[in-house]
């Protein structure tokens, strides 16, 4: 009778975890069908509490946190992925790019140095532990990570960041020179300063940066404005 009844017990445990599992697949697949962000949130939030190690829905669940700027919960849930699966390089990058977006920078440098040690090729741990050592003033070592990052050739944003870092870093080693062309190539790889640089009417990142946040803004604000208005018709019976 003892033995019967611990059978029938571990079968219901199994056959309950089971559909707890089958639950949490349920809502972690209603999370990626969804189109808002929050209701995802919430639905990978319901996987997790069914299935604790489901490591898909906490790599998804924190990339929403990320993008949200709820960067608290966003480690804890980079730190919940890398306890399941401890040799994944992306959960490493994307926890120091995270301390880094809180200008964390020993737990930053920490964590991309991490991913970059289970994965040499990944060019934005590179371009990110080069800003982390900037603003912690080693601007040599944020010159030779920037120029690791560039070298391995990433996608065109990661690269214009990576030149945008060095150029900062060779100006605070006195290179103005060689910082000023770094900014240039910076303009050129990245389209939101291509906006600027044209609206600026300026052929260097050099006028750009003299003019300040509030003229760029101001700028931009002009150039977005003139391209989306609409010219009157003409004739004495256009509409206004």
């Amino acid at each position: 009778m003892k033995r019967t009844l611990i059978a029938v017990l571990a079968y219901m445990m199994v056959t309950t975890s089971a559909a707890w599992a089958q639950d949490a697949m349920h809502f972690y697949k209603l999370g990626i069908d969804s189109s808002l962000a929050n209701t995802k949130i919430k639905y990978f939030t319901k996987a997790v509490e069914l299935k604790p190690n489901l490591v898909e829905a906490y790599e998804k669940r924190a990339i929403h946190y990320y993008f949200q700027r709820r960067y608290d919960k966003a480690i804890r849930d980079y730190t919940k992925i890398i306890e399941l699966k401890p040799e994944g390089p992306e959960a490493y990058l994307m926890l120091g790019s995270t301390h880094l977006k809180k200008e964390e920078l020993e737990p930053a440098i920490k964590n991309l140095t991490r991913a970059i040690e289970l994965d040499p090729k990944v060019a934005r741990a590179f371009g990110n532990r080069a800003e982390a050592y900037r603003l912690a003033g080693m601007a040599t070592e944020a010159v030779h990570d920037s120029t690791e990052a560039i070298g391995l050739r990433g996608d065109e944003r990661t690269t214009a960041i990576a030149y945008k870092t060095r150029a900062k870093a060779l100006l605070e080693l006195g290179y103005e020179e060689e910082s000023d062309a770094d900014f240039n190539k910076s303009v050129e790889l990245d389209p939101r300063y291509v906006l600027i640089r044209y609206l600026a009417g300026t052929s260097s990142l050099e006028g750009v940066r003299q003019m300040g946040l509030m003229g760029i803004i101001a700028i931009c604000f002009v150039g977005i404005f003139q391209l989306t208005m609409r010219a009157p018709r003409k004739g004495k019976h256009h509409r206004s």
